[in-house]
């Protein structure tokens, strides 16, 4: 049940961030089951079961002796898709085993995540990523996000947001630093690792033809030709930093990613509109393993400030 649930969430990314980026369309064959079942290492039925579950999502269509098509579905929903009339009938289904209503269950969702306003501190050298982690954290999680830095705390400074911040995130890179300013603030910390099949799913469609990614620094951009350096179609990756780089260049049909810091750079710089491309949209980067650490913590902390008002 896991490994399906696993590869159907790798397929749905990948055919949502396809048809973003031009590069997947309605009516496009995907590839079997059987390939797949190759490339991920499963018994072909397990594949199978993952595509069918996006069959009930409406973003894919099997037809019978005929093969895996995209299906024809509006913008907004690949954008945002409503969760699958099963997943949903679940979470009301044991909502009603407790004896509450269906508005019960959706006040009682409510209450456990947004009972308390979370304040996070994402603590990195790299402006590209800081700014996306806390992009993530609001936007994902509710948090209120600020990032520091690691700059600024030598020489013993301490930024204020430290002391007023519920926990504190970093990345493996600053995770001594990050749990001792966590110890010394007597602060939860979270080290946030980068999801495993990045490369591998929503990647691994854009790469075969020219990608074009737009940064705020020349550190990240460093970081990512790292990352993809192993990566079939890495000649592809054109890196642009945005006060270095000629960003209007870009290609007009060519799949363009900009990373958050460099959409706050070019905004605070009046050049929102300079970038051409075809604009992709941000990707998730936290791990599962991640998301499930922040999602415990908001739930732990939420029901905390209830029982504590009970």
């Amino acid at each position: 049940m896991e490994r399906r649930l696993e590869i159907a969430d790798l397929l749905r990314r990948r055919v949502r961030l396809g048809l973003h980026a031009g590069s997947l369309a309605a009516g496009d064959r995907l590839p079997s089951t059987r390939e797949l079942a190759s490339d991920f290492e499963v018994d072909h039925r397990v594949v199978v079961a993952a595509y069918h579950q996006l069959v009930a999502e409406g973003l894919i269509e099997m037809r019978p002796r005929g093969g895996i098509y995209v299906a024809n579905i509006s913008p907004g929903a690949v954008r945002e898709p409503m969760p699958p009339e099963r997943w949903l009938h679940g979470v009301f289904t044991q909502g009603r085993a407790r004896d509450m209503s269906m508005r019960g269950v959706v006040d009682a969702l409510r209450r456990a995540t947004e009972t308390v306003r979370l304040r996070a501190v994402v603590i990195h050298a790299i402006a590209d990523q800081r700014t996306g982690m806390c992009r993530e954290l609001e936007e994902d999680y509710g948090f209120e996000a600020t990032g520091v830095n690691t700059d600024m705390l030598g020489n013993g400074h301490r930024p204020p947001e430290l002391g007023e911040a519920d926990l504190i995130v970093s990345t493996p890179a600053y995770e001594p630093l990050a749990r001792r300013l966590a110890a010394q603030h007597e602060k939860p910390c979270i080290i946030a690792d980068v999801r495993s099949d990045l490369i591998g799913g929503e990647w691994r469609l854009l790469l075969r033809k020219p990608v074009y990614v737009v940064v705020r620094d020349v550190q990240f951009r460093n970081a990512l030709l790292a990352f993809f350096a192993n990566t079939k179609g890495k000649e592809n990756l054109r890196v642009l930093v945005v006060d270095v780089d000629d960003i209007t260049a870009i290609p007009a049909a060519a799949p363009t990613y900009i990373t958050r810091g460099a959409r706050d750079w070019l905004s605070t710089h009046g050049r929102a509109d300079d970038v051409g491309g075809r604009i992709l949209p941000n990707a998730r980067t936290f791990s599962s393993s991640t998301a499930e650490e922040l999602i415990s913590f908001i739930l732990k902390a939420n029901l905390a400030a209830l029982s504590s008002r009970a």
